[in-house]
């Protein structure tokens, strides 16, 4: 534990302003410290408060104060965070001299592959909505949690994809539906007991990404397929998605359409995810796109080489200069909580609050090391990060 050592003293005047209930003694002053807690740099805005007991003080904001890879959210009696919380801003008396902590809250909390109930099994999708989590991937498993932190599991059978692995998940209406391998999809209303889709019309083609929006589902995979529903359980081909035969891998509706990403830069879009109108540039080249989210009044696509870009209406796109990616693929993004969170490849995350200008979180931080980050989903209150060995990680904001 790091100690700050050098101290500032706030002399707390009286006034006949000041209002206090009950006989309170002014003659013994008390001293509070305020401790940085294993903070990695920066420092308190006031390292110490000197007043008479009994009088209400000031709390701190924490300065410059900074712990990597922590949230700062006040400060505490114990240095676990276990004692009375004492919020910065806020003012409060003391009878006697007392040391206040830092609280740290951890940027994501990491969630094992057991309790995750996916074991090592790959992670590949997760949604949020109706108040609860749901996320799927190999072996035709998912799982539901109400808060994204404990989580109950469905194996294949019961999500009725076998052994097939589920790629999408999506929810409106009051339904979810995942869609995967070989065109199988499925669909519930609860995220708990699941049923089959009929005819996905995909065939055997692998189903990458699904989205809702203006009314409807659409579903988008391998060979350029795509096909929509109103309800997520009839379903209805697309004739042409402009992508021809090569791969779709992710789909997002905002601002009144839906966009569409895959293969070599590839990009369309749609106001009814029936009539798809290719994008000219995506600015892309020739490296797959492979997520797509849309929030603050924009798109951001993410893909291959580290590489990102944002669109005010999904057809003209602007390159983003640093993702802080490096030469990582980026393989998702969500958006919620007034933030984009992008997660790839090497356990790699980055955060945005306008999709343009990102502050990179590496492996350590993320939860995830060196295993790549396929799903992100935000709801609650929370993202929740899925990804390769069954992983997830949450972190609730602030």
């Amino acid at each position: 534990m790091k100690r700050m050592s050098m101290f500032f003293v706030l002399s707390v005047l009286v006034s006949a302003a000041c209002k206090i209930s009950g006989p309170v003694s002014v003659s013994t002053p008390v001293t509070v410290t305020f401790s940085g807690n294993g903070h990695t740099g920066g420092m308190v805005t006031l390292l110490a408060l000197l007043g008479p007991a009994g009088l209400p003080m000031p709390m701190p904001a924490r300065g410059s104060l900074v712990k990597t890879g922590y949230t700062f959210r006040g400060w505490n009696t114990q240095a676990n965070g276990s004692g009375a919380d004492y919020a910065a801003g806020g003012f409060y008396s003391f009878a006697a001299d007392t040391t206040l902590y830092a609280k740290w809250k951890a940027d994501w909390t990491g969630i094992a592959g057991t309790a995750s109930t996916f074991g090592i099994s790959l992670i590949e999708g997760i949604a949020y909505g109706g108040g609860k989590f749901v996320a799927a991937g190999a072996n035709g498993k998912m799982a539901w949690s109400a808060d994204g932190l404990t989580w109950t599991g469905i194996d294949g059978t019961a999500s009725t994809f076998v052994s097939d692995t589920i790629y999408g998940v999506a929810y409106s209406g009051g339904k979810f539906v995942a869609a995967g391998a070989y065109g199988h999809m499925a669909y519930s209303s609860n995220g708990e007991t699941w049923f089959p889709v009929g005819t996905s019309t995909f065939s055997t083609t692998w189903i990458n990404g699904i989205a809702y929006g203006g009314g409807r589902f659409v579903a988008a995979g391998e060979s350029g397929k795509m096909a929509w529903s109103a309800d997520g359980e009839t379903w209805n081909a697309v004739v042409t998605s402009t992508f021809s035969t090569t791969a779709i891998q992710g789909i997002a509706w905002g601002g009144g359409r839906f966009v569409a990403v895959g293969y070599g830069g590839h990009m369309a879009w749609s106001s009814n995810g029936e009539t798809w109108y290719p994008v000219g540039t995506s600015t892309f080249s020739t490296s797959w796109i492979y997520g797509i989210a849309y929030g603050g009044g924009k798109f951001v696509a993410v893909g291959e080489h580290g590489k990102m870009a944002w669109s005010d209406d999904g057809e003209t796109w602007n390159a983003i200069g640093t993702s802080t990616f490096g030469t990582s693929i980026i393989m998702g993004i969500a958006w919620g909580g007034g933030k984009f969170v992008a997660g790839g490849q090497n356990g790699k995350m980055a955060w945005s609050t306008d999709g343009v200008t990102w502050t990179g979180i590496d492996g350590t931080v993320s939860t995830f090391a060196s295993d790549t980050i396929y799903g992100i989903a935000y709801g609650g209150g929370k993202f929740v990060a899925a990804g390769y060995g069954g992983k997830m990680a949450w972190h609730e904001y602030p």
